[in-house]
């Protein structure tokens, strides 16, 4: 994403606390060890948030408030490669949804409430503002998810001085459920979930694959 263009939390891939299966003492000689920690302190800063580089619906996410927190939520992790990602202190925050690397749907999201919540909120940006964030956030979307081939995906953006930074992009199997995302998203996951099967189908020529790589992948193999 950084390679796009788009702005990301300051972020640090940690070695799992335990070996992997498998593994040998020899199996990360590539890697340098020790880390230095004090550069990633500082790099990061604190509070941050530890969570599964390949996470999804909060699971063993933590808010590591110093080193010692980190160190001692760290040792709760067992195998899992964990990244430690700096605090986004937002303004506004948005979950959008992506279809056909075109459709794209806008919801205001508040991450911190109880989960059948968070989609009972609306935009802290207003005016001309909201008009500029919401293009980006929509920009920004496209990109992305021609990037990576998704074509369906949910992005998390938390809003700080006016920028959106990509807190979540790789949901290609999001949470579509009435009584989480609300009647209105509801509606408009099913509609255009219809529609991008249909446009599919249409395009289906028999022998031709029906999948595309991302750009991404594809120019990462030129």
């Amino acid at each position: 994403m950084t390679k796009l263009g788009i702005p990301l939390p300051k972020t640090v891939l940690l070695p799992s606390y335990e070996r992997p299966t498998n593994t040998s003492e020899t199996s990360f000689r590539n890697l340098k060890f020790p880390h230095d920690w004090d550069y990633i302190f500082d790099y990061v800063g604190f509070p941050a948030y530890m969570k599964p580089h390949d996470g999804g619906g909060w699971r063993n996410v933590y808010r590591v408030e110093n080193p010692q927190d980190l160190w001692e939520k760290h040792a709760e992790t067992e195998q899992l490669v964990m990244m430690v990602q700096e605090e986004i202190i937002f303004e506004d925050y948005y979950r959008v949804y992506c279809l056909g690397r075109k459709y794209v749907h806008i919801m205001p999201y508040e991450p911190r409430n109880a989960p059948h919540l968070r989609y009972e909120t609306t935009h802290k940006t207003e005016g001309k503002e909201l008009e500029k964030l919401l293009k980006t956030i929509h920009d920004y979307t496209i990109k992305m998810n021609e990037a990576l081939g998704y074509d369906f995906n949910t992005v998390e953006f938390a809003v700080r001085d006016g920028i959106p930074y990509a807190i979540d992009f790789c949901n290609p199997a999001p949470d579509a459920d009435r009584n989480s995302v609300g009647e209105e998203n509801f509606i408009w996951i099913v509609e255009h979930a219809a529609k991008l099967a249909v446009e599919k189908a249409k395009e289906y020529v028999p022998g031709k694959p029906n999948i595309a790589w991302g750009n991404f992948v594809k120019d990462s193999i030129k």
